[in-house]
């Protein structure tokens, strides 16, 4: 039996046999107990986002959403799922008791919207809150959710999702980023130390380009390959006079954490438009960090910057 509440509109909804049997599936293909509870609650919010869309004739594709993939399940916190036709939402499980909704660094980008699922303690019900559009925080206080009748709304405005959103770097040049991604002065002033990441500001070749260069630093996420720590990925643009922009891309350990060295056999690729490798480089033991060769683009052209160790792999589409 479902139920529509009146003031700020929610929806409850019992959570059935089927959908704890897929959970557990899921939730079995862990190594890790608190990897494999986490899996657990966000394959049951997603089920129960998707049934709520579904209802209202919204289509949704659980099996193409990265949520239903036993691999990036392992390595990142994700709860996604593909509404047809308009892109990913991210439904987070919140507990009885929890004042916000949490959002993983992961997360804070690629996304339509982000929707919060309340269960109870018995796990035998649960209730869809609210959502929001977009986040820049990793905390949503609930207080601040907005009604589900607006979620219908927001869904209905979006055009049609022209597939993986693109790093536009040419925002960077006017200080404009996009969620996941800072500027180095703003990663700095947001860490704890600024001395464990003084060194990010290097990796160009000469002090006039690093003069010039913008920087900008996204955190990654590799989880069960890296027991959750993260590293980071910065890359640098230095404006030329040609009307090109040369593109230096280099992979950090994050030693905030404590990270001194990267793992061994780290591997970071250029990937042209089609996905072949262009240039490729791999840590060895005892690595602080690797660089890819500078390279150059005009405007408008895309790439792919790929991240991989063992079987994992992240990767970030860019746009000049």
């Amino acid at each position: 039996m479902m139920h529509f509440a009146e003031e700020s509109l929610t929806f409850t909804m019992p959570l059935t046999l089927k959908a704890h049997q897929i959970a557990n599936q899921f939730r079995q293909q862990q190594v890790n107990t608190q990897k494999g509870k986490q899996v657990y609650l966000n394959t049951l919010a997603v089920q129960v986002v998707s049934d709520y869309l579904n209802w209202f004739a919204i289509k949704t594709d659980l099996e193409a959403s990265d949520s239903w993939n036993p691999v990036i399940q392992s390595l990142a916190d994700t709860a996604d799922l593909i509404v047809q036709g308009k892109g990913k939402v991210e439904c987070r499980p919140v507990l009885p008791g929890e004042e916000f909704c949490q959002v993983p660094l992961e997360v804070l980008s690629d996304r339509i919207g982000y929707i919060a699922v309340l269960f109870n303690r018995e796990l035998t019900e649960a209730t869809i809150l609210g959502f929001v559009p977009a986040v820049t925080t990793s905390e949503i206080p609930l207080s601040q959710l907005r009604s589900l009748d607006e979620l219908l709304e927001h869904l209905d405005s979006l055009s049609p999702s022209p597939g993986k959103t693109k790093v536009q770097l040419s925002q960077w040049l006017q200080n404009v980023f996009v969620a996941g991604w800072q500027s180095i002065d703003a990663f700095l002033e947001s860490q704890s130390s600024t001395l464990a990441y003084g060194d990010v500001r290097s990796g160009v070749n000469t002090r006039d380009q690093e003069d010039t260069s913008i920087k900008g630093i996204k955190l990654i996420d590799l989880g069960m390959q890296l027991r959750e720590q993260t590293l980071a990925l910065v890359v640098s643009l230095i404006p030329q006079i040609d009307d090109k922009v040369a593109i230096q891309v280099t992979m950090r350990p994050n030693r905030v954490s404590g990270q001194i060295y990267l793992p061994p056999n780290l591997k970071l690729a250029l990937l042209s438009q089609k996905g072949e490798t262009l240039h490729e480089v791999e840590s060895r033991s005892q690595d602080d960090s690797i660089q890819l060769k500078q390279f150059k683009c005009p405007v408008g052209k895309i790439f792919t910057i790929q991240v991989a160790l063992n079987d994992v792999k992240i990767t970030e589409d860019f746009q000049v």
